[in-house]
Order: structure tokens, then sequence, then C-alpha cells
């Protein structure tokens, strides 16, 4: 039977952080079936006292793929978590760390003049700065140990006007640049890309309409060329491909994710 061995990720270590549910449950769930062993990193914003359940709760899922994981709550906003997770990483398993996901983030609806400077601060810590923070304590491990891939969550946002979430497109426009900028700063040793993913159907989303999900998920999927939305699963996939060797020559891109919807608009 033929086979891809670039796509093979056995004996990699990933963190994957905001890991507990939707994007990033997903994306570390198919870095696992792809072989590497995972450490989840995050916590629960709308339910702190819960952070350990849900993490817990995510690895005991993801370990029936049969690879090593380590579920760690840490708050991808705080240095001293962030140095801690990566510490932990480290010592779990011998010193080594191939592949980062920055995945953590969040946001919330408002118009821009609705916007105080509190929720400005909460958007751009929760997207960008936990961004900044993974590349940064990620690429020292990195680049000591001469090879490594950084994959940030970036958004379709991004790329046009978010007139609900201004903040969060900004921010999300800011962690491309920074994804291309990391490409150049970190190559040849760290390869460093982005995925943006257009509207995924995740618990989160469904749980905003608790009445009637699957009917708006229909009316929602008719603005996708593959008239569904992503799942967390087409957006684990794309970064199972961008850490494997099948994307060794492949750095400082952005991969839409999205069905078709930006060409259809």
């Amino acid at each position: 039977m033929p086979t891809l061995p670039e796509f093979n990720l056995d004996g990699k270590v990933a963190i994957v952080t905001g890991a507990a549910q939707g994007i990033g449950k997903g994306i570390a769930k198919s870095l696992a079936q792809a072989g590497a062993d995972i450490v989840l990193a995050g916590i629960s914003l709308g339910d702190r006292e819960n952070d350990d359940a849900a993490m817990q709760s995510a690895a005991e899922e993801i370990k029936q793929v049969g690879n090593k994981v380590l579920p760690i709550t840490a708050d991808m906003r705080v240095l001293e978590d962030v140095e801690n997770l990566i510490d932990q990483t480290l010592n779990a398993f011998g010193g080594k760390l191939d592949i980062m996901v920055n995945n953590a983030g969040g946001s919330f609806n408002n118009h821009f003049m609705d916007i105080n400077d509190r929720g400005y601060e909460a958007v751009t810590r929760n997207n960008l700065r936990t961004t900044f923070l993974g590349c940064q304590a990620a690429a020292k491990v990195m680049l000591e140990a001469g090879h490594g891939s950084i994959i940030n969550l970036a958004s379709t946002t991004a790329f046009n006007p978010a007139t609900t979430q201004p903040v969060y497109g900004a921010n999300k426009a800011a962690i491309m640049h920074l994804t291309q900028t990391l490409a150049v700063e970190f190559a040849p040793t760290i390869r460093v890309n982005a995925v943006a993913p257009g509207l995924t159907d995740t618990e989160g989303l469904r749980a905003q309409y608790p009445e009637n999900p699957e009917e708006v998920i229909a009316t929602m999927s008719e603005d996708f060329a593959a008239k569904r939305l992503a799942n967390p699963n087409d957006i684990g996939l794309t970064v199972v491909f961008l850490c494997s060797d099948a994307a060794a020559h492949i750095s400082g891109v952005t991969i839409k994710i999205d069905g078709g919807g930006m060409a259809m608009r």
C-alpha cells in the first residue's frame, strides 16, 4: 500500500493552547492521530472554577487515540503561566518541543464606538498577547534545538470588514503580520505559518443559539460554497499538514479555511 511518511508526526511533541474545547481540541486530536504526543494548555474563560476539569476531559478524549497527552491549566495571557507551560512540557517529554499551536483567543460582539478601553484590552490580551507570548516562549526552545514549527490562529475576519468585532479582526490581522515577520526572523530553523478559519461549527457557536442551533447553522451554511461550516477536524488536518515534512518548504503563509466563503463574496 502506498504511504506518505512526510505527513507522519510520530515522535513529535506538540503544545496546543486553548485546547479544552472547539477548534483547539480538534487540532490537538488531529495532531495526536498523526502520531504526535500532545500537551493541552488552556483555561475556560467562561467558568474558571472548572479549568482543571475541562482540561482533563479533553485529555481523556484525546487519549483514546493512543498517544501521550498532558493537560496543563495555563492562562496564556500571563507570562509566568506560559513559562511554566514550557518548563512542564520539557520536563515531561525529555526536553522536546517540536510544534507550538497558538490557538488561545476570544472576543465579543460590539460595534466600534461602543467598545470601551477595558473591552479593547481584553480582546487584545486574549488574542495578540497570547500569540506573542506563545511564539516567544516556544522559539527559545526551538532555536536552541535547531528545528520547530509554529502555527498561529488567524481568522477570515482579518481579511474583511468586521463591523461587530473590529478589535478582534484587527488582532487577527496583526497575528498574520507577526507570522510573516517571525517566518523571516526564525528562518531557516523554525517554520511559522497561520491558519484562518471562517465560521466553524463548535460548542461555542451552538451555545449562542440554544433554541435552534441546527436551523441557524443551516442558514449560515448557505453563505459558503461548500454549503456547510468548517468543523474542528477541518482546521486540525490543515495544521497537521503545516507541521509535517510535507510542508517543509512552506513558511510565512496564512491558509484560509472557509469552504469558499470569501470566494462567494
